[in-house]
């Protein structure tokens, strides 16, 4: 009768611990701020170099620009940027709230940013001071996702998923793509939000700064090279 007692106890533990193990993953799985998937997607591959448009309102400008993959360490990629902000006064202004660290010496920008790129998602390392990664974007999201980061100062930055189109009709290059807008309440001096756009190949396409005065600095992003 112990020893009956013994064994029901045993596996009574056992699948406690198992129901625990499987919350856990869960829960990971749930989190926002973790994106799983294959890490070996074309467009994070090293030696990658992007070509950039940008446009204040509705006007282009030409910030003479170099944009490359330097390092891809399972699927966090580094991507050396170098452009002259100064061009315009409007992008002047956004350069002068930009980081002194992320500058040369001749106050343009220069600096070396991170993002995690799968085929389940992309991230960033750059809105967060602390260093933390940020999910932009997961490839499976709905309209109404949100993907929040608490800083170490208590402020919270919050991506919440505007749009999803599942259809071509956003205009890249030569072609159309499906893309997932989402949209980022701002802690950046004299900016009100901040605004993406992602695709499931290309990553991050688009990415638009809404000023407090209502004005727009936003940059399409299409692949120059791929390996």
């Amino acid at each position: 009768m112990k020893l009956r007692i013994i064994f029901l106890a045993a596996v009574f533990t056992c699948f406690i611990c198992s129901c625990n193990l499987l919350d856990k993953k869960d829960d990971k799985n749930n989190d926002p701020n973790v994106i799983a998937g294959d890490s070996n997607v074309p467009i994070g591959q090293t030696g990658n170099t992007f070509s950039p448009s940008i446009k204040v309102g509705s006007s282009y400008v030409n910030i003479e620009s170099d944009i490359k993959i330097t390092k891809n360490e399972s699927g966090v990629a580094t991507i050396k940027v170098v452009a002259d902000l100064t061009k315009d006064a409007k992008l002047a202004k956004l350069n002068n709230i930009i980081p002194a660290e992320m500058k040369d010496k001749d106050g343009k920008f220069n600096a070396e940013l991170k993002y995690k790129i799968t085929s389940e998602g992309i991230q960033d390392y750059f809105f967060n001071k602390d260093g933390k990664p940020q999910t932009i974007a997961k490839f499976d999201a709905k309209v109404g996702d949100k993907y929040e980061a608490t800083k170490t100062n208590g402020t919270i930055i919050t991506r919440t998923v505007t749009e999803r189109t599942d259809k071509d009709d956003f205009s890249y290059g030569y072609m159309y793509i499906k893309t997932i807008a989402v949209e980022q309440n701002s802690k950046m001096a004299g900016v009100s939000k901040v605004r993406f756009r992602v695709n499931h190949k290309f990553g991050l396409v688009f990415i638009e700064f809404v000023m407090e005065d209502a004005s727009t600095v936003s940059m399409s992003l299409t692949p120059a090279t791929n390996n």
